[in-house]
This record gives C-alpha cells, sequence and structure tokens, in this order.
C-alpha cells in the first residue's frame, strides 16, 4: 500500500511546493472544499502536524462536537499566520502521525491530495497525485468506515470504474472516469460533469 506514514509526508511537502508558489491574489482564490481558500486549507493541513489532541478535542467542545466547525475555526486562525510560516510547518512535520490510533495513514494521504486537487482547480494548475496513492485513496473511501470523515455521497450499490487507471469497485448502476475526478467526487466535490454513466447522479453533493 502506498498510504504509509512515509507517503503522507511525502503529500504533505508536496501540497507546500504547490501553495509555495501561489501569488498573494492566488491565496485568496476560491478552490473546490467549498468556502476555503488555499490559506485556509494550508492552515487546516499544518494544524493537524502542530495541534495536539488536548487542544483539538477543546475546539470540538467549543463548537458542541460539530467538527466542520471546529475545523473551520482552526483552520481560519491557523491562516492568520504567515504563509512562509505554515509551510516551514508542513514540511518541517511532514512525517507527524494522526493523534487518534485509529485514524489510519491512508486517510491522512487522502485528505492531503484532495485538498491539492481543490487547490490545484481552484487557480487553474495542472497535476493530479500519483497512480498508486490515488488507487489507495479511492479504495479507501469505498471500503473504509472511517471514509465518512472526509464527506462524501454513500457509494453502496454503484459501479465505479477509473478510465485511466486500473481500478473499479462496486456493482449496480455504472460511474466511470479519471481516477481523480472519482476521487473528487467521492468526497462531495461538484466534479460529475466529468463523469459517465446511469449513476452519476447518485453522486451529486
Amino acid at each position: 500500500m502506498a498510504g504509509g506514514w512515509d507517503t503522507a509526508a511525502r503529500v504533505r511537502r508536496e501540497v507546500a511546493d504547490v501553495v509555495e508558489g501561489l501569488s498573494p491574489e492566488q491565496l485568496g482564490a476560491s478552490t473546490l472544499s467549498g468556502d476555503w481558500n488555499p490559506r485556509q486549507i494550508l492552515g487546516h493541513l499544518a494544524s493537524f502536524v502542530e495541534l495536539g489532541l488536548g487542544q483539538f478535542l477543546g475546539q470540538m467542545a467549543r463548537h458542541r462536537f460539530d467538527y466542520d466547525r471546529a475545523a473551520m475555526t482552526i483552520a481560519d486562525r491557523m491562516a492568520e499566520r504567515p504563509v512562509d510560516e505554515l509551510l516551514a510547518l508542513l514540511r518541517d512535520r511532514a512525517d507527524e502521525k494522526a493523534w487518534l490510533p485509529m485514524f489510519p495513514e491512508v486517510m491522512t494521504v487522502t485528505d492531503v491530495i484532495v485538498h491539492t486537487q481543490d487547490i490545484r482547480r481552484g487557480v487553474g494548475l495542472d497535476g493530479r497525485p500519483d497512480d498508486d496513492v490515488l488507487r489507495d485513496a479511492l479504495d479507501f473511501m469505498v471500503s473504509n468506515r472511517m471514509a465518512k470523515n472526509l464527506g462524501g455521497p454513500k457509494v453502496d450499490g454503484l459501479a465505479l470504474s477509473a478510465s485511466d487507471l486500473d481500478w473499479s469497485a462496486g456493482s449496480g448502476p455504472a460511474v466511470e472516469g479519471p481516477g481523480e475526478a472519482l476521487l473528487l467526487a467521492l468526497t462531495g466535490r461538484d466534479v460529475l460533469d466529468e463523469l459517465s454513466g446511469e449513476g452519476v447522479q447518485r453522486l451529486r453533493p
């Protein structure tokens, strides 16, 4: 499996490289990640290598254990810091493991590569994850109960197939398209125009 902590470290450094090349205008641009801009996404990803479990649970308690609201508050606060500081933090502590042992490595990898694509697509940059990493992320989204933490629609009863790499899963109405677009759709991004098949509408955010 390509989704170990060494891979998590690599993709964290890769997203840092992407953000480092952005202009001030691009740092404030829209992305595929809801209301977050690239700077807020950077803050979100950096928070996972700096904040401890106690700090995170404290924020969760303040937001009545609403993860989305807590994550937004944390990302906003982190994003107030200089971009160079956040980039250094993400790179220097890229091999930091998840706070909770039940969070698998591939969950971190999936979160990072999806947010990397959120940024790239938002500002019009080319690039996508490596095939092996992409396959592992797709496997995670369709087979691991922890995938619900990354959002997205339920995929039970769909036959998913990547058109540009050797990957498929499930049975039922078909959904086919590039592996990257499939992953983005499985995490709730509106990329359905890149997919085809009678099951596509089941993936609508």
